[in-house]
């Protein structure tokens, strides 16, 4: 239990109109306690007693509270007056349980003192018994290191100034959270090794920097220095937030072996535009008797948790994986061996984190309701068998799923339902999991139960955390006081609830073994759909879990039937041409599928126009061959039923409209600098882009969400974030407009910077539409698809720039072989189509798109004749020196004028493809 007593404040500054009516408030780890108001007081005196309830936990070396003090208003927001910081590391430390903080000073939102102090008396009851580590097992390494842990005796009772611990990562860091690292040069107790003479040797150190995560910031080049025994070496310079170096540096020394083994390893990450301290990612130091008192004198590839040296406060600041070898005179250096895969990483027991550092519990509740749309993978013959083995055979639902969640290590199963290709689960998937991590996703796969042999996939998704969460630090320039900004901007993982959609292999049963099955892990890009999973994603804090797998309630499960309401879309797809065929073969004929619409293959679909008539391809004349349909084009309708996401993906075409103009004016803006043009036209470029880019964010506004259905927390919450980072951007655009955008290099960095920011809003990760998937076919044998996502072609009554970019558009798709060995080297076809996706009530709306174009053009003829072996205009029997076609009307270039309000799209040219002989 933590109490604090607001005793009383002095010194409130005056307003210009009345006396302020002081209410004071304490944040303690996300949660907010507030005293009375006191009426009209400068020297407000409260006497109330705040209690927090640490549920079991205890606190550590970085807790803290925020104090703040505002001005309270009966009507209206209350007005901030002051804020105050007190750290708790001293109750922390257990040596005292009462905090006396006399006349601490209150400071404003520019971090400038205001005159006014608090006086607070803060008391703290530690828990009788700490909660132990359930995610923790017996076979995994991730005990402290502590003095006297080894066999052999100690050197000594020297004075440990701090230790790694092996932590297990668990979610991403988030707002509000405690456990920030309090950064220290680690050194710990270690077994001295009696063999080694304390005389002057030969060591060599070798420090492979291989990559990195999570690391802050956007639009970021990191680069990597590593210094050890003074001497320093610096890595490449990288681009974006997960860097990949691979490189190893080399350090030869001659010391004495006491001395180097206290000698530290520095590893701090830079933003290489500046490398001063203000450049300063994150750090992580160890000392070299660490590294040689390990197995075979070595760490291999670690994670490394990073933190700001300055700043205790700041929690993680990035992810570090290095291998760090120290080699003595006859060593054999040990051979690192590499990960399979990343699912291999053992992340759980191979992060060091830095002493000091305590993480927080948190629960991940995953709440898995049903799928739909599962795919055939028994055939009769295995129902069967299954009837003789104690099952029941079913010729309808030869599938048997059930999911199985990864995260961390972790892995946990839903129960099985037995032949249903519409399964209800209705479970509640516990991950209880430490802050901070470094992990990112949570995999789900979906498997189809077989008791003879080993359990197939069906189809494999990730949930990324980073795209359903928010640290608050997405808005730099917003200007809030402490005790709301954390909490209107970040926020913790949530998701749904949602369907997510399963793609892998085609979903045509066959009893051979499957030539695509690694798709159905998640591994590359699936070519069909193969199901949909509905599921919602929400994290509590400091919470106890009973079961890591239980039934969920009935009210959720009501709840959840109101995100399932479907409308109708239609879809329609007219093809243009199919060319850049290799071989003729048999006849083509193209499919296009939504979900499970459209697929002429699967049984267990219905029957849709969503195939084109087989053609024979006609060879080009040259190297091609292409499908001969002339005038006659193929067109395709789907009628499907999907939950209406028109809020969620109106957002995203806006924004990528946004982005789009902007990466245009970009290029042109580059162009101009590559043509070595004058710094003024440079200047007049840039203030142009900047002004179009502030009324391209003043103009389209994303859309509300008031009476918007299938609503969720992530959605309200995804909403505040863009347009709080929307207001950030166009705050900063016009800052550098007040400036004059002078230094043209520095301003097309920040350009890119903002393109890089608005392009991360645009991820939507609760896209429920299906991709539109587009096959070709050579007889009955699937040979080429294509994806097109839902949004870039579905048609919103919002506005124009809500519509996909290709929504009634002529777009090319080269389409590609499944699982193409040769990276698109050869390509299957090239189509020429126009896709149009809505609700089957804006159905009209496509006249607009389908009406055809016509083209005004003037064409003219200029007559000559060939004499005494030259052409000219004399000796023309007959004809006029310009005439039309049929060189019998006289005409005149200057006669031909356009329409009012149009111009000539270029000069008159001679034509040589109509050009012949007199």
């Amino acid at each position: 239990m933590l109490r604090v007593v607001v005793e009383s404040a002095s010194g409130i500054p005056k307003k210009k109109i009345g006396t302020p009516d002081p209410i004071a408030a304490i944040v303690f780890r996300g949660e907010k306690k507030k005293t009375k108001a006191i009426d009209s007081d400068l020297n407000p005196v409260w006497n109330e007693v705040l209690e927090f309830d640490l549920k079991g936990s205890s606190l550590d070396a970085s807790s803290f509270i925020d104090v703040v003090v505002k001005d309270y208003e009966t009507i209206g927001k209350d007005k901030f007056i002051g804020s105050a910081k007190i750290p708790l590391r001293d109750l922390a430390s257990g040596h005292i349980t009462l905090l006396p903080s006399k006349n601490v000073p209150l400071i404003n939102e520019k971090q400038q003192a205001t005159g006014a102090n608090i006086n607070l008396l803060i008391r703290y009851e530690a828990p009788e018994d700490l909660r132990p580590d359930l995610n923790e097992q017996p076979d995994r390494q991730t005990s402290h290191v502590d003095a006297g842990d080894n066999d052999e005796g100690d050197e000594g009772d020297a004075d440990i100034g701090g230790r790694i611990q092996n932590g297990s990562p668990g979610a991403p860091t988030f707002p509000n959270q405690t456990g920030k690292p309090r950064h220290k040069s680690v050194h710990l107790s270690r077994k001295r090794n009696s063999a080694l003479a304390n005389k002057l040797q030969d060591f060599q150190i070798r420090v492979r920097v291989i990559e990195g995560r999570q690391l802050p910031g956007n639009n970021i080049k990191p680069v990597v220095k590593v210094n050890v025994c003074g001497q320093t070496h610096r890595t490449r310079i990288r681009r974006g937030n997960n860097p990949f170096f691979n490189e190893m540096f080399f350090y030869n020394v001659n010391m004495l072996p006491s001395e180097l083994f206290d000698e530290s390893i520095s590893l701090r990450v830079y933003d290489s535009f500046s490398l001063r301290a203000d450049g300063l990612l994150g750090d992580f130091k160890l000392d070299v008797g660490y590294i040689y008192d390990n197995t075979g004198h070595a760490i291999m590839r670690k994670w490394l948790l990073l933190s700001d040296p300055d700043d205790s406060s700041s929690g993680a600041r990035g992810y570090l994986k290095v291998s760090i070898t120290v080699v003595g005179t006859g060593d054999d250096p040990p051979t690192e061996r590499k990960e399979m895969s990343e699912e291999h990483d053992d992340i759980e027991s191979n992060l060091l984190v830095p002493a000091g550092v305590t993480m927080r519990w948190a629960t991940l509740r995953l709440k898995v309701y049903r799928a739909e749309d599962m795919p055939q993978m028994d055939d009769a013959f295995i129902q069967t068998v299954k009837q003789v083995f104690g099952g029941e055979g079913d010729r309808k639902n030869l599938v048997d799923p059930y999911v199985e969640v990864s995260f961390a290590g972790k892995k946990l199963c839903t129960k099985v339902i037995e032949k249903n290709a519409n399964p209800e689960w209705n479970q509640l998937i516990n991950l209880q999991v430490k802050f901070p991590s470094m992990c990112e996703r949570i995999q789900l796969t979906v498997y189809d139960w077989d008791r003879l042999t080993r359990d197939d996939a069906i189809g494999t998704t990730f949930l990324n955390l980073s795209k359903m969460s928010s640290s608050g630090g997405e808005t730099e320039g917003h200007n809030s006081d402490l005790s709301t900004a954390a909490s209107e901007v970040g926020f913790l993982p949530a998701f749904g609830p949602c369907y997510i959609n399963l793609y892998g292999s085609p979903r045509e049963f066959t009893g051979l073994p499957d030539p695509y099955d690694e798709l159905n892990f998640g591994k590359g890009q699936g070519v069909a759909y193969r199901g949909r999973v509905l599921v919602e994603l929400s994290t509590q804090l400091d919470e106890k879990v009973d079961k890591n797998v239980d039934d969920i309630s009935s009210d959720d499960i009501l709840v959840a039937q109101k995100y399932q309401r479907r409308r109708k879309f239609s879809l329609c797809a007219v093809f243009h041409s199919a060319c850049m065929l290799q071989e003729p073969g048999e006849p083509i004929q193209f499919e296009v599928s939504i979900g499970n619409y459209g697929n002429k293959l699967d049984s267990t679909c219905k029957p849709l126009s969503s195939t084109t008539q087989y053609s024979f391809a006609v060879f080009d004349g040259n190297h091609y061959y292409y499908l001969p349909w002339a005038d006659t084009k193929p067109v395709v309708i789907v009628t499907s039923h999907w939950e209406d996401i028109s809020h969620r993906l109106d957002s995203v075409n806006i924004l990528l409209f946004i982005a789009e103009r902007l990466e245009s004016h970009l290029a042109s803006l580059k162009n101009a600098m590559s043509a070595k043009e004058s710094e003024t036209h440079l200047e007049e470029i840039c203030r142009k882009l900047i002004n179009h880019m502030i009324d391209d964010l003043n103009s389209f506004q994303l859309p509300g969400l008031e009476g918007q259905p299938h609503v969720t927390a992530l959605d309200l919450q995804l909403k505040k974030l863009r347009d709080a980072a929307v207001d950030s951007i166009r705050e900063m655009m016009a800052n550098r407009m007040r400036e004059g955008p002078t230094d043209v290099k520095a301003t097309v960095e920040d350009i890119e910077d903002w393109l890089d920011r608005i392009k991360q809003l645009a991820e939507e990760p609760q896209n429920s539409m299906p991709d539109v998937i587009i096959w070709m076919l050579r007889g009955e044998k699937r040979v080429a698809f294509a994806r097109v996502p839902a949004n870039q072609i579905l048609f919103s009554n919002y506005s124009e720039q809500a519509c996909g970019k290709h929504c009634g558009r002529t777009q090319t798709i080269f389409m590609q072989y499944p699982m193409d060995k040769n990276k698109g080297v050869k390509v299957p076809v090239q189509l020429r189509i126009n896709i149009w996706l809505c609700l089957s009530v804006h159905e009209k709306k496509f006249n607009s798109f389908s009406d055809g174009n016509f083209s005004v053009y003037a064409e003219m003829y200029e007559n000559q004749a060939h004499v005494l072996g030259k052409w000219g205009t004399t000796g023309l029997v007959g004809r006029h020196k310009f005439s039309n076609v049929t060189g019998k009307v006289k005409l005149k270039r200057e006669r031909f004028l356009p329409p009012r309000g149009w111009d000539w799209e270029d000069e008159w040219f001679v034509d040589p493809e109509r050009w012949s002989p007199s």
